[in-house]
């Protein structure tokens, strides 16, 4: 597990870059396990999602996992989306998840040394999904995101949920990727999320293969480095935009 010392002195050399970094043109898709960047869908644009993913160990059954998700653009720098997620356990299929999120960006790409987007967020998790107590969170986010050069992207998240169930207790998140390059058919990246609260840390290694019609395929592989993660995640998804 990470500490806060070693957590303060990346997030700030991972500042420092960004502003280090030339302008350049921001990637506008997110990551696979849902690391948002800066540029958002066009006015009236839209995307469809459709994911499939695995997650084992723990000494538990693997479980897998089924997503639907649409994404809109309201105006050229206001987007919103929703996902359900559906989980395959021994009981069977039954839903486990349900999010909803607004992102705006205040600026187009590139204006100043960092490109800043806020988001806020909203999700429900099932009894099914969490094997325990059903949870609904809300959560604010910057999003701090920079091309250190035109191909490479690279994007800072920091969240801070608040429960809407029991307590009510106010987190920290945060969420860094990176990714090669801006065009092509083959694209790779990585994120690194983690929850210090939550004892939980995902490193999420990744490929995207870029097809025509705006259809892009994404493989990752998620492995958990902490004591609440399941050590492995596979997942794949398909988007379409038009």
């Amino acid at each position: 597990m990470i500490r806060p010392r070693q957590l303060c002195v990346a997030l700030l050399a991972f500042s420092f870059s960004l502003l280090a970094a030339p302008k350049a043109w921001s990637h506008r898709d997110d990551y696979i396990d849902e690391t948002f960047v800066y540029q958002t869908l066009g006015s009236r644009e839209r995307e469809i999602e459709g994911w499939a993913e695995i997650h084992a160990g723990h000494d538990r059954h693997p479980r897998a996992w089924y997503t639907g998700a649409f994404e809109y653009g309201l105006t050229k720098r206001w987007t919103v989306d929703g996902a359900a997620q559906w989980v395959r356990d021994a009981a069977g299929l039954g839903l486990g998840r349900v999010r909803s999120e607004t992102r705006y960006r205040f600026a187009e790409e590139g204006r100043g040394p960092l490109d800043f987007a806020v988001s806020l967020e909203y999700e429900a998790e099932t009894r099914r999904a969490t094997q325990g107590e059903a949870e609904h969170v809300l959560t604010p986010r910057l999003v701090v995101s920079r091309d250190l050069v035109p191909a490479f992207n690279t994007t800072l998240n920091l969240d801070f949920p608040v429960s809407l169930s029991g307590e009510q207790d106010l987190q920290f998140r945060y969420a860094i990727g990176a990714r090669y390059p801006g065009e092509g058919f083959v694209r790779a990246g990585v994120e690194f999320k983690e929850a210090p609260v939550a004892h939980s840390s995902i490193l999420f290694p990744q490929l995207w293969f870029a097809f025509p019609d705006e259809v892009t395929f994404k493989l990752g592989t998620g492995i958990g480095l902490g004591s609440s993660d399941d050590p492995f995640i596979g997942r794949a998804v398909l988007e379409t935009e038009f």
